[in-house]
């Protein structure tokens, strides 16, 4: 018999064990059970019919007097007010969206209480009319003095341009000094709100001894301003308010994209919009009349500028068309697509240059800055199938202000294909993203852009160069200066564009808004000046102007309406 280790032993051990546990719990040595473990089967259960909610009988449901043929005096009255009210709303919705032609600024008011029968005024009404018909009186009785003051643009001739323009380098320390010496000491001199809605666009008079300001807002209304003229609140009128604030509905309710005073003699305000429509308010005649419109309700004029003769406008749309406007008797009024449709054909800006109004610098949503020599444009003959015909609905006598003609992106290719139509292009240069602005400077040697690629850039040009009629090359076509600047205004905040200064007895110069709630004034040559901001300034000026006749005076506007002025000193 063989010898037994202890590791077997234990493991007998272990198994008797086992089996006497097993047996203990009524378990044979298979596994199979000796108890009866089997579950019970579960009762049958009869499900219960839902007891139908009782009837209740309804009570009797209140019903118009008025369908059920009641009389009702008060009912009636009520109802009969409301139904007036409302169309009267209507009424005046309508009269926001549509302008004549030809409209006096006392036709053209921004009431903020619609009319209604005499007897239904209330007495908050009634006090809030007077006051409107009241200011309208007074702008009606300002503007022409302001037209009798006769301050007509600066502007350079090829002879003295070099020296204007600041060209000599040697000098460009001492004059940047001289700069920084005006803008010293300059603080808020008033902070009002001037429109309604966001400020799109602003102006400021070439005056000098006034601040008059005019600004165009995001329903296209016009704000204007006399900042430190005789305050409304001297006749316990606006508390808030720093001068002279007046408010017209210059344009259907659509924003007003681009404002410029008449470089003539200041007598006259242009202003587009959105609309699809160019006005003048003559100051001198109170009177707002149509310049050019386009009858297509989405052909949305983004910018447009004037020549020095003031009889002419240069327009962008949002197509990629660029349109020639002559405001003379019998003038033309034609249009021409540059830029390929689609989503980047949007033209944001255009700039006539002062020294040269022949060339003419665009930019656009596809990036590009380019230069025109709009001299060749009118030597394009437009097809049958290329003329527009005015509107069928409009009045005879209404003033011809459409546009005769469109000659399409192919019409203008072709021609630049061939032998005459190379110096239709004169440059093109393609900025990071979208490009939304670009202005010659007063001398017409610069070009200052503004893109969303967070940079300003400026060009430095010489007038001889445009002399041949031939694009210049790409490496002659670069910019001088790039500054880094946010850009991102997003949705809410209207788009940040850098404008030259029209003053002339400094060097040239440039105000920006800032996304940090600055107004910040740059040199040509890229130093920055200042950067303005106090207490009071608690949004981004996104809009700036400047005083063409006073170095010292800017100002800015912001989404609230309300715009800031800033001057030297505090007389």
């Amino acid at each position: 018999m063989a010898k037994v280790n202890a590791y077997e032993l234990e493991r007998q051990k272990t198994i008797a064990e086992n089996r006497a546990l097993l047996d203990s719990l009524g378990l044979d040595s298979g596994g199979d059970a000796k108890l009866n473990l089997t579950p019970k089967p579960k009762p049958a259960t009869t499900r219960k019919r839902k007891v139908p909610p009782a009837k209740v009988e309804r009570e009797p449901q209140r019903r118009s007097g008025r369908i059920a043929g009641l009389e009702a005096d008060g009912y009636e009255a009520a109802l009969k007010q409301a139904v007036e009210e409302k169309a009267v709303e209507e009424a005046r919705e309508r009269d926001r969206r549509l302008r004549r032609q030809v409209m006096p600024i006392s036709e053209i008011p921004e009431v903020d209480v619609p009319p209604v029968k005499v007897e239904d005024d209330t007495e908050e009404a009634k006090v809030e009319r007077e006051l409107e018909e009241k200011r309208a009186k007074e702008l009606e009785a300002y503007l022409p003095a302001i037209a009798d003051m006769k301050a007509a643009r600066i502007y350079p001739s090829m002879k003295d341009s070099a020296h204007d323009a600041y060209a000599d380098a040697d000098a460009l320390p001492a004059e940047v000094t001289r700069l920084k010496d005006a803008f010293k000491g300059m603080v808020l001199r008033a902070n009002t709100k001037v429109t309604t809605e966001r400020v799109f666009s602003m102006v400021v008079h070439p005056e000098p001894t006034k601040n008059l300001v005019c600004v165009g807002d995001k329903h296209g209304q016009l704000g204007i301003w006399d900042a430190l003229g005789p305050s409304f609140a001297e006749a316990g009128e606006d508390a808030d308010t720093d001068g002279r604030v007046w408010r017209v509905q210059a344009h259907a309710k659509n924003s007003i994209s681009c404002m410029k005073v008449d470089p003539v003699a200041g007598s006259n305000l242009y202003s587009s919009s959105y609309d699809c429509s160019l006005r003048k308010l003559d100051f001198a005649t109170s009177i707002s009349t149509e310049q050019f419109a386009f009858d297509d309700d989405d052909m949305l004029i983004t910018h447009f500028d004037l020549t020095p003769n003031g009889h002419e406008a240069w327009l962008v749309d949002k197509h990629g068309g660029m349109s020639h406007c002559d405001f003379r008797e019998g003038g033309e009024r034609r249009r021409w697509v540059v830029q390929e449709e689609g989503r980047a054909a949007k033209l944001g800006g255009v700039s006539v240059n002062p020294l040269q109004p022949h060339l003419i610098c665009t930019a656009g949503n596809d990036q590009h800055l380019r230069i025109w020599d709009v001299r060749h444009l009118g030597r394009i003959t437009p097809k049958a199938a290329e003329s527009m015909a005015p509107p069928e609905d409009r009045p005879d006598d209404a003033l011809d202000t459409f546009p005769t003609s469109s000659i399409p992106v192919d019409g203008i290719q072709n021609y630049m294909q061939g032998a005459k139509g190379k110096g239709l292009l004169r440059a093109a240069y393609q900025h990071g993203k979208s490009c939304s602005a670009a202005y010659w400077d007063p001398t017409g040697r610069r070009i200052l852009t503004t893109s969303y690629d967070d940079k300003l850039r400026i060009w430095t040009l010489n007038p001889q160069s445009f002399m041949l009629d031939q694009p210049l090359p790409a490496t002659h076509f670069k910019p001088s200066k790039s500054i880094i600047h946010n850009c991102q205004t997003g949705r809410w905040l209207t788009i940040l564009r850098a404008t030259w200064s029209l003053n002339t007895d400094y060097m040239p110069h440039f105000t920006v808004g800032n996304m940090k709630r600055t107004l910040d004034v740059f040199a040509a040559t890229g130093e920055k000046i200042v950067a303005l901001w106090a207490d009071g300034v608690t949004a981004v000026p996104a809009v700036t102007a400047s005083h063409p006749g006073r170095i010292d005076c800017v100002v800015g506007g912001n989404t609230s309406g309300r715009i800031q002025l800033w001057t030297a000193g505090s007389d």
